[in-house]
Formats: C-alpha cells, structure tokens, sequence
C-alpha cells in the first residue's frame, strides 16, 4: 500500500490494540479523524472517538479484565466505516479466528494470528537454518521439571500470545533453553530496515526499548530475509539474543511495535506516513538515542502526575494502580529517573 502524502485530513482510520495512544496520536497529527478500540484510555490519547474496558479510576488487573473478544467486536462495528485499519499489540495474539479486513494497513489479521503461534513460527525459521533456542511444549509439571533439569535455567512463554510467564502457569506452555544475552530487536517497514533496539526487560517482562542501538549491519540482511519470506507487510520486528557471536531469534512480531513511538521522537519522522508511502519509509532514520520505560507499581497506588515533561499513557489523577500493573511510559534522552521522581505523586490505599 502506497499513499500520496497530501492531504490526509479526509480519511477515517481505526486504531485497534490495548494501548493505542502512539499510533492514534500520530493519525491525529496528520489529520486524520481517529476511532480508537482499546483496553486503556490513556488522558494524553488524542482519537477523536474512543472506545476502552478499563475502568479509568481503578486500573485493576490485565489478567483478570482483559478480554480481546471485546475489543474485536467494537472494532466490527466500525472497521467498514474507515479507510485504513491500524493494528497493535494484543488482540489477534489472542483470537482464533480473525476478520476479513481489506483496509488494513500492514497484515491482515488472519496473518497476525497464524504468526503468533511461535511452536509453529520456531519450526519454520529452523527449517530456514536460522538458530532458536532450544525449546518444546510442555503439557504437565512433570515434563517441565525433566526439562528443567536438562536446560537448569529456562524461559517459559504461551505458545500463542505475547511476553513470557512468570506465575500461574497454564498447561500447555511453550518451554526454551535460557540464552545469555541482552534482547534486541530490529524493526521493518516492509522490507525497509528501520533501526535495531536493545530491549528493557524486567523480572522477565518487556519494560521499554533503548532507540536506535548500535549492531552490525551484518544482521540487517540475514533478518530482512526472514520479512520477505514469512511475505510480511507494514511494521514487523524481530527479538533476539547474542551469544558467541551467534545470533538467536526468540519473536517474530507482525503488527505494529511497541517502539514506534520511540523512532518517530528520534527519526522526527511520522511514522503513519512511513507506513502508507514506501518511499517515506526510506527517510526515517532514527539517532538521537531515546530510552522509552513503562514504569510499574511496587505496590497498590494511588496516582498524581505533578509534570507532564516526558511522560506518556498518563492515567487520570487520583487512579487507582494495582501492584505489578503499568502506571505510565516515561521517553527521554536523559535523566530518566529524575524525571520519574519530579513527575508523579504516590499514595497508599
């Protein structure tokens, strides 16, 4: 798909994910008029109609409020009605069975839910000749221990789905060798090579990226085959480790990034744009680097923002946060726990 970048303020678009703030907030800049389905309803989103499940003063928890079906059937209702569909993390991850759309931008959604069984993805890339850490699904306690005991430290993931597990475990799991190594992603437009990532992970969950990180170059094109291979259209990345000079790949993400907000600060380009001309892609070249952290509660909270400055997905002043639950997105080129500390205001409940 190739869009003229004239005006743009005539189109209608839909914004689908669990958080749709980056993306819908880039529409807006262009002019667009913004339909949003999502579970958070960040106060800084600036979609012109938005449609959320989570209660804005009482955040409660993902695992037990989130459900995907949801926020599926909402986006039914409007997807004829727009000119472009925008794809997110979150939604077809989970469903079985997707929708026929013709007006997405990127993949459609039958392709994002056939890709995000990563049993099926692993063994793909395998027979292409690309590393992946060792790794078997697992339907009980006692054949995770054997595993367990082969491997002795080990990474557990659902076999659809996005992020790993950490507790609550629920048969059948998807098991792997644990690689050492820091995560890193690389990320397409199309088979356009946009920038590599190091990723932020804590207590084995994704908190932010570093933009742009520096790797060899060497990487770009053995990982852009993999794009025209799996036929991938739109925004794609790739996760990955480094070890021994070995390259792992751990994810194939074909939807809309959680870096994306990330490369429009540093590339100052509008990535909406980049996505709907190809040769607008080609321009963005994100670097000045920008660290981007999802900050998390310790514990049950009620939240004051006192500073806007570098803050995002900001929830309303006075909501309640559950323990583990992400509060808001901090972005800077600096100072990023100053900013934390001179920004928000937290009380027990």
């Amino acid at each position: 798909m190739s869009q003229s970048l004239g005006d743009l303020g005539c189109y209608k678009a839909l914004v689908l994910g669990v958080n749709t703030r980056a993306v819908a907030n880039s529409l807006k800049s262009l002019g667009f008029y913004v339909y949003s389905v999502s579970y958070y309803a960040p106060e800084d989103l600036k979609a012109d109609e938005k449609f959320f499940f989570v209660n804005p003063y009482k955040h409660g928890k993902l695992k037990d409020n989130y459900d995907p079906k949801k926020l599926l059937e909402k986006a039914k209702e409007i997807a004829d009605s727009v000119d472009y569909i925008f794809i997110t993390s979150g939604v077809f991850e989970y469903i079985k069975k997707a929708p026929k759309w013709e007006n997405v931008v990127g993949n459609e959604p039958k392709k994002i839910v056939k890709l995000s069984n990563k049993y099926k993805v692993y063994k793909k890339l395998e027979n292409l000749g690309y590393n992946i850490p060792t790794y078997k699904i697992i339907y009980n306690r006692h054949q995770l221990e054997k595993f367990r005991e082969e491997f002795k430290k080990i990474v557990l993931k659902p076999i659809s789905g996005c992020g790993g597990l950490a507790k609550n475990l629920e048969f059948p799991i998807l098991a792997q060798e644990f690689i050492k190594s820091e995560s890193f992603s690389i990320n397409f437009i199309d088979n356009t090579f946009i920038t590599f990532n190091k990723q932020i992970i804590i207590n084995g969950q994704y908190a932010g990226n570093i933009t742009p990180y520096k790797l060899s170059k060497t990487y770009v094109n053995e990982l852009r085959d993999i794009i025209e291979v799996f036929e991938l259209e739109g925004m794609n990345g790739l996760d990955f480790l480094i070890n021994n000079n070995l390259l792992y790949i751990i994810d194939l993400n074909p939807r809309i990034l959680g870096t994306f907000d990330t490369i429009e600060i540093s590339s100052r380009k509008n990535l909406v744009k980049a996505l709907l001309n190809k040769e607008y892609a080609k321009t963005v070249k994100p670097n000045r680097v920008y660290e981007k952290r999802i900050i998390f509660a310790n514990r049950r909270l009620k939240v004051r923002i006192k500073n806007y400055r570098c803050l995002y997905d900001i929830p309303k002043n006075g909501a309640i946060i559950e323990k583990d639950e992400p509060i808001f997105t901090v972005i800077s080129d600096s100072n990023i726990k100053n900013i934390i500390r001179e920004s928000v205001k937290y009380e027990d409940t």
